[in-house]
């Protein structure tokens, strides 16, 4: 018999790395009576009051250095990502409640399916907090750059392990986000934000170390400096172990039910939101959401809604805007039908798919999928001619950035005296690296480096990039 995952500790309200949680907490973290929040909310608080949250407001999401400002940002996707992770997560959240009244699944006394709701919203909202500036293209550009530096023969590979190669070859952007949560933002070195271990276990979408990337497209939630916060989370909530080496720092867990929703959700908003971003750039014709997909939502559409798309009177941002809510909606319960439909082997943590890919027929999310790879639409969101420039020049301000980081912190390691140079971007990091860490080496040293560099929005990027050229303010 395969091993199941238990909602009851899926589901704790414990707090990561919180003295103040006391051993044997059970239940869904009830409404607290003093100040009226239940323990997920206070999630959704912490998060939302970040500063690494508000610095997604000026992080490029795909259409770099836009002046348009109808175009997402970080910032805003990751709100759009979570009003929709919340109605997954609802709507999971009523079906288990009717499950557990048929005693069909076992759940906490006090389980509400708000509770899903709130932990799915707040696991949302952090999916992007680790992300680099200048869009998707900048993860590329990170692990280029390290590949370079760290190819045979080069000079800095000798000082570093084969594990600390990999994470900085394969540099995620899902594994800068559960470093910022869980090791950096408000008690660095103790826990970060303290989150409850539902939500981080809903962040890990990739509950594995970069070790195992390249067997799970290329993806990982889990650097080798949080690998004890990952078993230790993975731990409490019951996560089913496939792979553990301790010596190695080497982990792979199946995933947290509500990871699945979480990635859903990623997946919703971005294939939809991707293409209005692309018809507002006038990069796709603004009919292009209307010919593709609206028969598939028609039975959804009232007398009214349906005259309006056809009325020439109004204009098409208001057209796509219906027809983007319609379309999102419907997907919204095809994920949930894919949730269902393959419920017991999520459960026993052994579903490899998303659920976005698992729905089928004549589904919305079927013919959106179709849709980016039939008609290109990819390379033209994606690849077009307006990004080229725009990419090269934000490699090379990550290069350059890059660049400066692994010198100071080589100089670092060496120990001695500073070299002028490092001193000077020192004091631009604002960051001393042998009072928080005690380096062992290079590794210990470059992370922090790394994460100055991520954390940084598409203008203090260029910023910090100039001054280091000596190219003025």
């Amino acid at each position: 018999m395969c091993q199941r995952m238990d909602w009851e500790r899926l589901l704790s309200p414990k707090r990561f790395r919180d003295s103040r949680t006391k051993a044997g907490d059970s239940g869904t973290g009830g409404e607290d009576k003093l100040n009226g929040r239940t323990e997920f909310e206070k999630d959704l608080d912490r998060i939302t009051f970040s500063s690494s949250f508000r610095r997604l407001g000026r992080k490029t999401q795909v259409h770099l250095l836009s002046e348009n400002d109808h175009i997402h940002t970080r910032l805003s996707h990751s709100l759009e990502v979570a009003c929709v992770g919340r109605s997954l997560g609802v709507k999971i959240g009523y079906w288990l409640e009717e499950k557990k009244i048929r005693k069909e699944e076992h759940l906490p006394d006090d389980f509400s399916r708000s509770t899903l709701g709130e932990i799915v919203e707040a696991a949302c909202l952090a999916h992007d907090i680790g992300n680099p500036p200048f869009g998707h293209a900048a993860e590329e550009a990170i692990r280029e750059w390290f590949k370079e530096q760290l190819a045979d023969g080069a000079e800095w590979k000798s000082l570093l392990k084969p594990e600390e190669i990999e994470d900085l070859t394969c540099f995620d952007g899902n594994a800068m986000a559960f470093r910022v949560v869980a090791e950096k933002e408000f008690y660095p070195g103790e826990g970060g934000m303290r989150l409850t271990y539902p939500t981080l276990g809903a962040l890990l979408k990739y509950p594995w170390t970069s070790h195992f990337a390249k067997s799970n497209k290329n993806k990982f939630s889990c650097f080798k400096t949080e690998y004890d916060s990952l078993c230790e989370i993975a731990g409490e909530l019951g996560l089913i172990e496939k792979t553990r080496d301790k010596d190695d720092q080497k982990a792979e867990y199946g995933r947290h039910p509500l990871a699945y929703l979480v990635e859903a959700a990623d997946d919703i908003c971005y294939r939809v939101l991707d293409i209005e971003d692309a018809v507002e750039l006038r990069l796709l014709p603004d009919s292009i959401l209307y010919e593709r997909f609206h028969l598939l939502i028609d039975e959804d559409l009232s007398d009214e809604q349906r005259q309006r798309l056809k009325d020439s009177s109004i204009s098409p941002p208001n057209k796509n805007g219906l027809l983007r809510g319609k379309m999102i909606n419907r997907m919204i319960d095809e994920v949930v039908h894919a949730f269902k439909e393959h419920y017991e082997i999520i459960m026993e943590g052994r579903f490899e798919s998303s659920l976005f890919e698992k729905t089928y027929g004549d589904s919305v999310c079927s013919a959106l999928m179709d849709v980016y790879k039939r008609n290109k639409l990819h390379k033209e969101i994606y690849r077009n001619r307006r990004n080229i420039p725009l990419e090269l020049g934000a490699y090379s301000i990550l290069r350059t950035l890059l660049e400066a980081s692994l010198e100071a912190a080589h100089d670092f390691v060496k120990g001695g005296k500073l070299s002028y140079k490092t001193q000077i971007i020192q004091r631009f990091v604002k960051y001393d690296c042998k009072g928080q860490y005690t380096p062992k080496g290079l590794y210990q040293v470059v992370m922090p480096f790394l994460d100055y560099v991520t954390g940084m929005t598409d203008e203090y990027a260029t910023f910090i990039n100039k001054q280091l050229l000596g190219l003025g303010n």
